[in-house]
């Protein structure tokens, strides 16, 4: 298997299908169980379907999936923009008695907010809370622009002010976004507080990276 597993890898890369499903044929009448590395060749690789396909069949043998290979799927679904699909796989992974990890929830609260679901977004956010999970910044970002397109500004504030706390805002957009709103409130000490974070977190930091 481990010279196997590799073999596999580049079939699917190289979109060799048929030879990828004859080699994974011949391993399955072997009744050699797939690898995680195997099921993410075929989704790394586009193969949604055959990874579901392999999902199932893992199930069927009572291979237990963990985390990692539901988001797996869930990846390529959201990156595909179906969110019917990466909903329906949470389900699935909470039905079998997987426990999501913060990968899955930070896969699922972007797929939402992409989907403008952001009421679903704000639900998974407090439940990551609650199990001590940390957000990314990607997920932090398309959260505040997601309420911020909803006119939620208190839901908005709170999230990047949590933000800032874990050290996470550097995305100069989202410091443009409340520099403009405390701006136009008139809260200059805010702004101009904000206006040094932003040059400082974004500009300063970016210009340091890239001398190193």
């Amino acid at each position: 298997m481990l010279l196997r597993t590799p073999l596999l890898w580049m079939l699917t890369v190289r979109r060799e299908i048929d030879k990828a499903h004859e080699l994974l044929r011949k391993l399955l009448h072997r009744g050699i169980q797939p690898t995680l590395i195997t099921f993410n060749a075929f989704c790394m690789s586009g193969l949604l379907e055959d990874g579901e396909k392999l999902l199932q069949w893992m199930l069927e043998k009572g291979i237990m999936p963990n985390a990692t290979t539901y988001n797996c799927l869930m990846k390529q679904y959201f990156m595909r923009k179906d969110m019917r699909a990466t909903a329906a796989l949470w389900k699935g992974m909470c039905a079998q008695g997987v426990i999501p990890d913060a990968n899955s929830y930070n896969i699922l609260i972007r797929g939402h907010c992409k989907a403008r679901n952001m009421k679903e977004a704000w639900f998974l956010r407090r439940e990551m809370i609650d199990k001590v999970y940390d957000l990314t910044a990607s997920s932090y970002n398309v959260l505040i622009k997601g309420f911020i397109k909803r006119k939620k500004l208190r839901e908005a504030r709170e999230i990047f002010d949590e933000m800032r706390s874990k050290g996470l805002a550097e995305d100069k957009e989202i410091y443009s976004i409340f520099v403009d709103i405390n701006y136009e409130e008139g809260n200059m000490e805010t702004t101009l507080e904000l206006c040094d974070q932003l040059i400082e977190n974004c500009l300063v930091t970016k210009l340091n990276n890239e001398n190193n």
